[in-house]
């Protein structure tokens, strides 16, 4: 998953801001902003969210939809970390990182709860079960 760097240079220019100042504004060096609009490297889930906000527009506007629909994904576009998922699941930060690794398939209890914590309907999980299964055990012991 990458950040749009042509997006976020547009955006960052419409605003009048210099990398400079928009370092200020998120707490990091100016190197950083130059290597996100550069590179297109993501940042941390919690400057994308500030970011965000910054520029007024939401996290997904920020990120490239090259990629197909992941947990992954969605949880960087809401601003998580891994941990912070596990922790809603109650469930060890390793459980949670095999599922959205695809090594083990979304348990179906998690689809109400991942629901509500990235704001999207419960049966888009259910089409992410099918595409990120990649053994028919679900039991991903790599």
């Amino acid at each position: 998953m990458r950040i749009r760097r042509e997006r976020l240079r547009y955006l960052r220019r419409e605003r009048g801001m210099t990398q400079s100042q928009l370092a200020d504004a998120l707490g990091c060096s100016r190197a950083a902003v130059s290597t996100w609009e550069t590179t297109g490297r993501l940042p941390r889930p919690d400057r994308l969210q500030l970011l965000a906000v910054i520029l007024d527009v939401p996290t997904s506007d920020l990120i490239e939809d090259g990629e197909s629909f992941s947990l992954v994904s969605l949880r960087l576009t809401a601003g998580m970390l891994a941990k912070d998922v596990a922790h809603i699941l109650k469930v060890s930060n390793s459980t949670y990182c095999h599922v959205e690794r695809g090594r083990q398939k979304v348990p179906p209890r998690w689809f109400p709860i991942l629901s509500k914590a990235f704001g999207v309907p419960s049966e888009l999980f259910r089409s992410l079960r099918t595409e990120s299964s990649g053994e028919k055990t679900g039991r991903g012991t790599e």
